[in-house]
């Protein structure tokens, strides 16, 4: 009665899951045993006391298990809590999906009608460039219950970065599908307006702050120990660089033997060479597994 009483007050702060249950009865079970063992030597207070002190860090144990019970129970309050969406996104939120619909009204009319004039492709195109920037200007800039808002400067950048992407992509396929464009005239499109933006985002990606709220952040740092710890239990570093640099070799043979295969028989079955590379590969993931229990 006494472990039981001892125990339960080290998990006062625990909630009471099956889990945390088995484990309570599993140490007050040891502790029980360790003093009518212990008895035998000193008088039962002594016994029970020195029982107690082997236990070592189940006080630390309990204390993280009340943490981690804590950390969780505010992620789920954040999670369920509702952000309110101001009027300002919703405002821009509704004009994205106007122009997101009428550039598919556009599109979809040319399509039943048979008619193929450039001009209206171009602008079906740039509207829904326009209605993804603006899903991404304002999905940005809305704080939610896992991040904060972003700033309105940064969330312009993204949006301009979007509506260069999706507007280059779109144009250099109308343009080559029906417009009769070159496939090299349509390329170069792409090019112009995709290029900046690809140097745009990652520069954008490089100099990103965080915007994970401290709840969410916890969780994730928590999740990143628990995952390394498992992983280091599954593949010791040593074993990982090896299987790295192998991994590595093989495949810079493989594009070797492609390459001085394709020219010497052709191109047409060559590709087969990382058909077996890939199987290879396999094989050797599970070899590494297979020792683990």
């Amino acid at each position: 009665m006494k472990e039981k009483m001892y125990v339960d007050r080290l998990f006062a702060g625990c909630e009471e899951t099956p889990e945390i249950k088995d484990f309570k009865e599993e140490i007050t079970a040891n502790l029980r045993e360790r003093v009518k063992e212990l008895s035998l030597k000193m008088d039962e207070e002594q016994a029970f006391e020195k029982a107690a002190a082997e236990l070592g860090d189940i006080k630390a144990i309990a204390d993280d298990i009340g943490r981690k019970k804590s950390n969780e129970t505010i992620g789920r309050m954040y999670m369920k809590a509702k952000t309110p969406v101001t009027k300002r996104t919703a405002a821009g939120m509704t004009a994205a999906t106007a122009f997101l619909l009428l550039a598919a009204g556009i599109a979809l009319i040319m399509l039943l009608r048979g008619t193929e004039q450039a001009g209206i492709l171009y602008l079906s195109a740039a509207l829904f460039s326009v209605s993804c920037s603006l899903f991404t200007y304002f999905g940005l800039t809305h704080e939610t219950a896992a991040h904060y808002a972003m700033k309105k400067s940064r969330g312009a950048a993204y949006a301009i970065v979007c509506l260069l992407a999706v507007l280059g992509v779109s144009l250099a396929v109308a343009a080559f599908l029906f417009a009769g464009l070159k496939i090299s005239s349509a390329v170069a499109i792409k090019s112009v307006l995709i290029l900046p933006a690809v140097c745009a985002l990652v520069f954008l990606l490089a100099t990103e702050p965080k915007r994970r709220k401290p709840w969410l952040q916890a969780a994730i740092e928590r999740e990143t120990e628990n995952s390394f710890d498992l992983n280091s239990e599954i593949m010791d570093p040593v074993t990982a660089a090896k299987f790295g640099i192998t991994s590595g070799g093989l495949w810079i043979l493989a594009i070797a033997v492609f390459v001085t295969l394709g020219l010497i028989f052709g191109w047409q079955y060559v590709w087969l060479v990382f058909i077996f590379t890939l199987a290879i590969q396999v094989f050797m993931l599970a070899s590494v597994f297979g020792k683990k229990k």
